[in-house]
């Protein structure tokens, strides 16, 4: 039964009742994520229930704020030159109201987001600065805790791949050293340590689990009870990559979807163009291995394996590759209307992102979830 008056502090909680029914339990596996927001209370743990929640959701932010950090030094890293560009691009970062609003919540996603973007950092620089101790450690340790915290950062693993493999094709022309040697034999004793262990943890297993059953031979046809079509389902699933709140339950009017629309058209125009001469040619590579993989993995388990009938477009799971789309979507703006000097077109673009997530929030999130 159910206590007689609202609990105090969580140790009122009925454990009987919370600890069967914990999202660990039901899901079957256990998320690295949780340990964050638990360590984070311990110091108010004598607190009431009340502040307790309010800590937890502001260990959240503390997440999302090291989010935005980290996002600005690798784009400083990618194009040092341009400090403008970089700021531009941490602002689709700070301003994308799906991204404010659910980061601001408990949950996987931000412990996720946030090793995918060390593993990013982390490799930009060992691109740009040649290799070093605590960019190999920055990578081994942002994929392991990165994908045990949430299968959005699943991606991770064939990327180190491919890019371990990219940069040691770089390096075979230049000359080879005994201290390379080394770091190829440790790197690749401590990814089949980390492999070993990940596959016999829970969530290990349970990825693997669940990747057999989307290799398995099924009827990969899109049919959805409600008549939306595929093309549909992605451009329904962008959207709610941008601001489509709750459960997906809350959506903006269609004339921001258009713009938003019409905002990466001009940004693919601008990449097919031509490309800045401020960004190396590997960091596009690098972005863009990083985007493509979350995509056909994200349309792959989220789209066609779903055999309900009925799916949910959240966008949301993309948010891990935030970063690539930032870069991609602000450098191919600065393909078409150059920024430098160009003021007007600067403020513009920020007045774009400040009002969407303004409004979003005074709009839509507050009349909606406490009116």
């Amino acid at each position: 039964p159910l206590p007689d008056q609202m609990p105090t502090c969580l140790d009122d909680l009925p454990a009987n009742i919370f600890a069967r029914n914990c999202r660990t339990v039901l899901m079957g596996r256990f998320s690295l994520a949780y340990l964050w927001p638990a360590l984070f209370l311990l110091p108010f743990r004598h607190q009431d229930l009340v502040f307790q929640l309010y800590m937890a959701r502001l260990s959240s932010v503390l997440l999302n704020v090291t989010i935005v950090w980290l996002a600005f030094r690798t784009f400083l890293e990618l194009i040092p030159f341009r400090p403008d560009l970089a700021s531009l691009m941490t602002a689709v970062v700070v301003f994308l109201p799906q991204h404010t609003f659910i980061n601001s919540m408990v949950g996987e996603g931000p412990l996720a987001e946030l090793m995918a973007c060390l593993v990013f950092y982390c490799w930009v620089r060992l691109f740009r600065r040649g290799l070093g101790t605590w960019e190999i450690a920055g990578i081994v340790l942002g994929t392991m805790v990165g994908v045990w915290s949430k299968t959005t950062a699943v991606f991770l693993i064939p990327l180190d791949a491919g890019l371990a493999l990219w940069w040691f094709l770089r390096q075979s022309r230049r000359a080879w050293t005994w201290r390379y040697t080394g770091y190829l034999c440790v790197g690749i004793i401590v990814l089949g340590m980390g492999t070993w262990v990940w596959s016999r943890s829970p969530l290990g297993t349970y990825a693997l689990r669940s990747m057999r059953q989307l290799l398995s031979p099924s009827e990969l046809v899109w049919v959805d009870k409600r008549g939306i079509t595929f093309g549909e389902g992605l451009l329904l699933s962008y959207d709610s990559f941008w601001a489509n709140f709750g459960w997906m339950a809350l959506s903006l009017s269609e004339r921001w979807y258009g713009a938003i629309a019409l905002l990466s058209l001009m940004a693919i125009w601008g990449w097919c163009t031509k490309k800045p001469q401020e960004i190396p040619s590997w960091s596009v590579g690098m972005m863009g291995g990083a985007l493509g993989a979350a995509i056909l993995i994200f349309v792959w388990t989220a789209l066609l394996s779903k055999q309900s009938g009925y799916y949910q477009f959240q966008g949301r799971y993309l948010f891990p590759v935030l970063i690539p789309f930032a870069f991609f979507l602000v450098g191919g703006l600065e393909c078409l209307f150059s920024t430098r000097g160009n003021g007007a077109g600067t403020i513009l673009f920020l007045l774009f992102l400040v009002c969407l997530d303004t409004i979003s929030l005074a709009g839509y999130i507050f009349p909606y979830f406490y009116s």
